[in-house]
């Protein structure tokens, strides 16, 4: 084989070693409260928001408030502001880890109750 020809492998092998590094780091799978307070890195956690502890500092637009699943409670703060539709979720997915006492979420998903849900109940 040429040294051109290894040269090509190598960078190809190199490259696909990064890839999946770089899949294995990103990787952050759902948790219930329980597990996340453990300090796990980098999870997702669906939560349902409890609405009288919800507060939005204005100056730093940091979020924070409880949320709970079937497993437990816990505080969250979110420095992004608060996304739209919040007080109406069903259900929110922040994603980040528990950290001094608190998640620190990166990220939140906010789900929206179902428009069909209300259809479903009325024709019972």
């Amino acid at each position: 084989m040429k040294p051109a020809s290894w040269l090509l492998l190598i960078l190809i092998v190199a490259g696909m070693a990064l890839t999946v590094t770089a899949f294995m780091n990103n990787l952050s799978p759902y948790v219930k409260v329980s597990a996340a307070l453990n300090g796990k890195k980098n999870v997702h956690v669906p939560l349902k928001p409890i609405l009288e502890t919800i507060h939005l500092d204005i100056k730093t637009m940091t979020l924070t408030f409880e949320g709970k699943d079937e497993t437990g409670t816990m505080k969250v703060i979110y420095p992004k502001g608060k996304p739209n539709n919040f007080e109406a979720a069903s259900q929110v997915v922040v994603v980040g880890s528990y950290e001094n006492g608190a998640f620190q979420a990166h990220e939140m998903l906010v789900k929206c109750p179902s428009k069909y849900q209300g259809e479903e109940q009325a024709k019972r």
